[in-house]
């Protein structure tokens, strides 16, 4: 008697892990589902691709030296941050010495972290690798925003 009553309770114990396994691959189906539609509404939203316009100006928006502005004009190459050998000075004690390099690929822009302590982030999005950046983008360094103008 003692046997079947175990075997009942194994077969018990299967069953709810059974159920509990189908349960969790259910919720983690639904999640996927979710965040695919909101993708999908995102990208509806998008559009078509807006035409790149030639950024011409640096400014920064916010942080200690805000309202500061740089001619992009001719320049292939700046160098960002708080040193004072940079091209474009922050002036905020949050940033790195040489934060962040901003260079121009072919009719592009690309910006890249320069191994920054505290990481370089554009449209609020912390960047690992240099990032293709258009016209009105925001990258942050430290607590200053500096935004791309056309």
């Amino acid at each position: 008697m003692d046997a079947v009553i175990m075997l009942a309770l194994r077969i018990g114990l299967l069953a709810l892990l059974w159920i509990f396994i189908l349960v969790a691959l259910n919720a983690m189906r639904r999640d996927t589902n979710k965040s695919a539609g909101a993708i999908r509404q995102q990208s509806k939203k998008v559009g078509a691709p807006r035409r790149r316009e030639a950024i011409k100006q640096l400014s920064i928006v916010e942080g200690p030296l805000q309202g500061s502005h740089m001619e992009l004009g001719t320049l292939e190459d700046c160098t960002l941050g708080r040193a004072s050998d940079c091209d474009f000075v922050t002036g905020d004690d949050y940033s790195s010495g040489h934060h962040a390099r901003l260079f121009r690929r072919g009719s592009e822009w690309v910006v890249e972290d320069l191994e920054s302590r505290n990481g370089t982030f554009v449209n609020g999005v912390r960047i690992d690798q240099p990032e293709v950046v258009g016209a009105d983008s925001e990258i942050k360094l430290g607590r200053t925003t500096v935004r791309l103008n056309a």
